[in-house]
């Protein structure tokens, strides 16, 4: 029966709609008929039969919606269709929004940082591993001695002389300005692990504090509903919540895996910035002196040949160095991409699209 009342009501509401529309411009259109007949009895005549009938259909209308009123006031009961209302109270709000996009550019901010970082790193050592490689004892100057006292005077190596113009490293300014470059990268790539931990511990808060609430939030809401599509709108919400909080677990998960690979690769780092100070530790030991002539004679006597024994640097070491950081390097990229990538899909998520 009510589906029956709906019918009508809604077939009543078109019919006297569109009567009302056509009453109202016959109306109009005798009274311009009537106002511009400039005294012609005949269209004088027409206009008024015109604004009559449609004064007459004006007064079925109403006396229509009186009769039908009195019979059932249901069937004319006039009111546009609308949602179920639901009375929602400030205890009933979703918990907060999460503070996205600010995180997201302080991810974004690390993850070129220390790319840029592992980079110039990545450079650093090649270039001392490089430098390095052209070191050699010949480079420095033999010291010469006389033992005894006469014609059987012997010539004898003392030491090699690593003086001012003689380090065994013809390159070593340019293997000091590596150092400092390779350690101030490491410094600043460990500045920025402390601020992903830091990023990856706001994530893991907003999860616990905001995200896991708002999923319990919207399943209390859908499960109490009634209406289907306020339901539906419930469980949507909650399904995006849900994808939400594992996007946001996988970036808090890269984000700790970013700062372990840092914390990884900083021993290498700096074993690799300090080794080439060893190029001229114990020279002494590492290279050796050789002399010519005897001592009878001192202006031709004892004279400094060379120093021999090659590279005095531990160049194995710092070889061995070069590995590490460059797979440290790679790692980065792949990581720093993976968390972008997890970025660009909770943005994705959390984007409206309006048609």
């Amino acid at each position: 029966m009510p589906a029956i009342t709906n019918a009508f009501q809604n077939l009543y509401i078109y019919l006297i709609s569109i009567s009302g529309v056509i009453a109202l411009l016959a109306l109009i259109v005798g009274g311009i008929v009537y106002l511009t007949s400039a005294g012609d009895p005949e269209k004088l005549g027409k206009a008024k039969k015109q604004i009559l009938a449609a004064l007459l259909g004006i007064v079925i209308l109403l006396s229509s919606y009186l009769i039908l009123r009195t019979i059932n006031p249901e069937l004319v009961a006039i009111e546009l269709p609308s949602l179920k209302p639901i009375t929602i109270s400030p205890a009933d709000l979703p918990p907060g929004q999460a503070r996205s996009p600010l995180l997201f550019d302080k991810v974004k901010t690390i993850v070129d940082e220390v790319k840029k970082a592992s980079q110039y790193i990545e450079d650093s050592a090649q270039e001392i591993e490089r430098l390095t490689a052209n070191c050699d004892c010949k480079n420095t100057q033999p010291l010469c001695v006389c033992s005894g006292g006469g014609e059987n005077d012997t010539c004898n190596p003392f030491a090699c002389y690593t003086g001012p113009g003689f380090q065994p490293c013809p390159d070593e300014k340019e293997i000091k300005k590596n150092q400092k470059n390779i350690i101030a990268w490491k410094e600043e790539i460990l500045y920025y692990r402390k601020r992903a931990l830091e990023e990856a511990k706001d994530l893991h808060d907003e999860i616990i504090k905001v995200l896991n609430e708002k999923i319990a939030y919207y399943w209390q809401k859908e499960t109490a509903e009634e209406d289907e599509r306020v339901k539906e709108y419930f469980r949507q919400e909650k399904d995006k919540a849900i994808q939400e909080k594992n996007l946001k677990k996988n970036l808090e998960t890269r984000l700790q895996g970013l700062a372990d690979l840092i914390e990884k690769t900083a021993e290498p780092i700096q074993k690799i910035g300090d080794l080439p100070d060893e190029c001229l530790i114990n020279v002494q030991d590492k290279c050796q002196a050789h002399c010519d002539g005897g001592c009878h004679d001192i202006k031709n006597g004892c004279q400094p040949v060379n120093c021999t024994g090659g590279n005095p640097c531990p160049i194995n070491e710092i070889q061995n160095q070069i590995s590490p950081i460059q797979n440290a390097r790679s790692s980065v990229d792949q990581i720093s991409q993976e968390i972008l990538n997890t970025i660009e899909e909770i943005i994705k998520l959390k984007t409206i699209i309006v048609r």
